[in-house]
């Protein structure tokens, strides 16, 4: 199992390549920017995605600063603070100032700090262990099967976060409509997964006015076999067994009926049904793309 980082420090790029080229080793994938700014936009922009996030303690605050200080530290750290309310994201401090080694203000007011070059293999064994701990790991190790298509290119990598925000709420078992809604997203990720990378659902069935987002019931139709679609004959070569193109049905029929809902109505069993059901075409996909297109293997 592989594991995300987020690596806030403007020095990452000069003296960051060997720290990144170990963790990378260590199955630990850093993304890293050179500012606060920067690190914030990237987890709203990715959010859910990252497993830990690693701030340096001067760094800019954005991108035009010419200075690094402590501004930059002090607001990432309250960022994350308030954005942990929510969320289960550890972060890390590490420095290669070494006037912090013996100032027990600094720790006093952000926590244990790592040493550049001296702590390095301690820190990334302490981001596995947070990140063990937290829900997003849980159920990529309790439900791995369905991560597979994420993990071979399938579905984008950033759609991922769709899958893990779903399994959570089955494992605390929220199951409010708003939550459907993720269901539905999953939904045209996969559609759109199997219109590209994978050269199966054509792009007729897609709407260019709603950029790109794919008519969900054109494309059960098509999974069903149906020829004659939007008075246009169609061609489909590719063999779905039954049980999978009902899946899709009712996924469709399911998410579109429960949208005019509030976001905060319970609906148990259609939510429990439906994350089955993405579970079973998820473990599909990789056989199905395997059967018919060996170049994503």
């Amino acid at each position: 199992m592989s594991y995300n980082v987020l690596w806030i420090d403007d020095e990452y790029k000069t003296r960051g390549i060997s720290f990144i080229t170990l963790a990378e080793q260590d199955d630990i994938n850093i993304d890293a920017v050179e500012s606060h700014d920067e690190g914030m936009l990237k987890l709203k922009e990715k959010d859910g995605f990252y497993d830990a996030v690693i701030l340096d303690a001067k760094v800019k605050l954005n991108k035009e600063s010419e200075t690094t200080n402590l501004k930059g530290l002090r607001a990432s750290r309250d960022f994350l603070i308030e954005y942990n309310k929510d969320n289960v994201l550890p972060y890390f401090i590490y420095t290669g100032q070494p006037d912090y080694q013996k100032n027990s203000d600094f720790e006093d007011s952000y926590g244990r700090f790592y040493i550049k070059g001296i702590d390095n293999e301690k820190l990334l064994e302490d981001i596995k262990k947070k990140a063990d701990k937290s829900p997003k790991t849980q159920v990529r190790l309790n439900f791995s099967e369905v991560f597979v298509p994420f993990e071979n290119g399938i579905i984008d990598k950033k759609h991922e976060h769709l899958l893990l925000d779903i399994l959570i709420n089955y494992q605390n078992k929220n199951y409010l409509k708003k939550n459907v809604n993720v269901q539905r997203d999953l939904l045209e990720a996969i559609f759109k997964a199997l219109n590209n990378p994978i050269p199966f659902i054509t792009n007729d069935f897609f709407e260019e006015r709603l950029k790109g987002k794919p008519n969900l019931e054109n494309c059960v139709k098509f999974i069903e076999g149906k020829r004659r679609i939007n008075r246009l004959e169609y061609s489909n070569d590719k063999t779905i067994e039954k049980t999978i193109q009902s899946a899709f049905r009712i996924l469709k029929e399911s998410t579109s009926e429960l949208s005019h809902l509030s976001d905060d109505a319970v609906v148990k069993y259609p939510f429990l049904s439906n994350t089955f059901l993405l579970l079973q075409i998820l473990i599909w996909l990789p056989e199905f793309a395997k059967e018919h297109y060996e170049h994503y293997f």
